[in-house]
């Protein structure tokens, strides 16, 4: 006799085996999701470095006014960089990064803001949808890369200062550094910061 259909347990067969597949499938593919949230906060993080070190370097060889960053400009009369060659003000145009690069998403935001420094979160280092913890380690923290509880440091009016917080290395920064600081365990982002 000719059959022209799947038995039922041929069907149940197949679907138990996609299942098996799926199950092995899917935390591979979180990972992945991991990989891509930290490789796109580094690099924008490492464009943003790079241009405000850029906006510096003009700030230093030109007199009068001058272009920097995205369609920034600087005069006497308005002078968007501080004393110290920095933008004190990173934010432009309804976006995070707008004054210093083009494109940037709106994955990041700025948790603090003072008189010496900003802080930031991506889409890695955000509370609520970063990185989460790595089994691996024994205090299940990523060390010296974002995970969901860890921020970054932009110092553009702080010299020597020390940034120390409740779970994390404590840091030095200096004039136009942007940094990690990596908060150890599962700690959680801090809500306030001390510049010694």
């Amino acid at each position: 006799m000719n059959r022209l259909a799947f038995t039922l347990v041929e069907l149940i067969f197949a679907i138990v085996i996609i299942g098996i597949l799926a199950g092995i499938a899917i935390p591979k593919l979180s990972g992945v999701t991991d990989g891509a949230k930290k490789s796109a906060e580094i690099s924008t993080i490492s464009a943003v470095a790079t241009a405000i070190e850029t906006a510096n370097g003009e700030w230093s060889i030109n007199e009068g006014t001058f272009k920097w960053g995205n369609h920034q400009e600087y005069s006497n009369a308005n002078p968007t960089l501080n004393s110290h060659g920095y933008p004190n003000n990173l934010f432009y145009n309804n976006k995070v990064f707008g004054a210093i690069i083009k494109g940037q998403n709106s994955k990041f935001s700025r948790i603090h803001n003072d008189e010496n420094l900003s802080i930031f979160t991506g889409p890695a280092s955000n509370s609520s949808n970063g990185i989460r913890f790595t089994k691996e380690k024994a205090n299940n923290d990523i060390p010296n890369k974002p995970d969901k509880n860890d921020f970054w440091v932009y110092a553009f009016n702080a010299n020597d200062c020390n940034i120390t917080c409740t779970d994390c290395t404590s840091q030095t920064i200096y004039y136009g550094d942007f940094i990690l600081i990596d908060v150890t365990g599962k700690g959680t982002t801090p809500t306030s910061f001390k510049c010694n």
